[in-house]
């Protein structure tokens, strides 16, 4: 009875990451790469199933031949059999192009689970009943678990339930549109396992023995709210049903958010450093300066700005807005008039050594007179 399943999800094929230009066609192209690695792991892992539960696509109008290239990837998985469940984007309904075009370019070895019904697997030589909830809109306030709790289950088989929507608790579906589920309805199914898709985080956080319920989060991160590096599971069942669960890293990009407090050459030298280092090559990354730098020390930012363009995958955003120059006594000579309130206040806290308390008082007067 023992199996060894390769679980992923939410790889979003087709996805045209408009809001990159520069680099969207890597970005989409990336998704078909990583795809390919996840088959090229499943097989040298030696995994039998290898299942995707929901969202193999970005939309149901994906391109034909992204759909064909997405078909022949999967017959290319060696294990027993690969699984694909329509999820709220790639969602199933009648006389659906993108599905019907899918199986007339995949192998024998490939299933699109299109119905609310059990799917036994002793045709593929597994021991395994398959207890498939798959979308049938963009949308929906239900989720279609109601069938499998009342199904009858064979206790000498791996029962494995499959299923897209949010978990109430940890998935961000605040307004339950998209096939809300609860972790009590999941249990009430009474089933070995359950593979689930729609969030693009891992889950569980913390795994222990009892650990039933498996997101295995987006395998390739789609934006900069997605910082994990790609996700899935390797999850082996023994003859006696025990459960071992191994999250692997699977993603090509990394969209990476970065805040640094610079106030010396040092430090600029520091984030410089920073970024030498080997795995940014494929980073994608907003970063935000922030404090105090002297006027010959400000120049140095272009010189950061240009490197990292040159190190980075793409510098999706380069803000120096909180980033100011250090005030100092020729500074103040140029800006305000000798005698004037503004150079006196500023000439007095800068001679007492007060630094903090020019940079406040500057930052207001320069405030008050624009």
């Amino acid at each position: 009875m023992a199996l060894k399943i390769f679980h992923t999800s939410d790889l979003h094929l087709g996805m045209k990451f408009i809001g990159y230009p520069e680099v969207q066609a890597e970005l989409s192209e990336g998704r078909f790469e990583t795809l390919l690695r996840l088959i090229d792991t499943a097989n040298k892992e030696g995994c039998d199933l290898f299942i995707i539960s929901g969202d193999l696509f970005e939309s149901v109008s994906v391109a034909k031949k992204n759909i064909i290239r997405a078909a022949k990837a999967l017959s290319e998985f060696s294990g027993s059999l690969a699984v694909v469940l329509p999820g709220n984007h790639d969602f199933i309904s009648p006389g659906s192009e993108l599905w019907a075009q899918f199986k007339e370019h995949s192998g024998d070895n490939v299933l699109v689970i299109e119905k609310r019904q059990l799917y036994s697997l002793r045709h593929y030589d597994l021991n395994v009943n398959l207890y498939p909830a798959p979308c049938d809109a963009k949308c929906s306030e239900k989720n279609y678990l109601a069938w499998i709790i009342n199904e009858n289950k064979e206790s000498a088989v791996i029962n494995i339930g499959i299923a897209h929507g949010s978990l109430e608790g940890f998935s961000p579906d605040f307004e339950g549109k998209y096939y809300p589920m609860t972790i009590s309805e999941l249990l009430m199914c009474n089933l070995d396992l359950w593979l689930l898709g729609h969030t693009h985080i891992q889950y569980p956080l913390r795994l222990d023995a009892s650990s039933r319920i498996f997101y295995p989060g987006t395998p390739e991160p789609d934006g900069f709210d997605c910082e994990h590096e790609g996700r899935a599971w390797i999850i082996e069942i023994d003859d006696n049903k025990k459960i071992n669960p191994r999250a692997i890293s699977t993603g090509m990009y990394r969209f990476s958010h970065d805040t640094a407090e610079v106030n010396s050459l040092n430090d600029l030298l520091r984030l410089k450093d920073r970024y030498s280092k080997e795995g940014y090559g494929n980073t994608l990354l907003k970063l935000k300066l922030k404090g105090r730098l002297s006027r010959d020390e400000y120049q140095g930012i272009n010189e950061i700005r240009s490197f990292l363009n040159e190190r980075l995958f793409y510098l999706a955003q380069f803000d120096t807005t909180e980033l100011k120059e250090e005030t100092t006594m020729d500074i103040i000579n140029q800006e305000f008039t000798e005698g004037s309130f503004p150079q006196r206040l500023l000439t007095t806290l800068l001679e007492i050594g007060d630094s903090e308390a020019v940079q406040i008082a500057y930052d207001i007067i320069t405030e008050v007179r624009r």
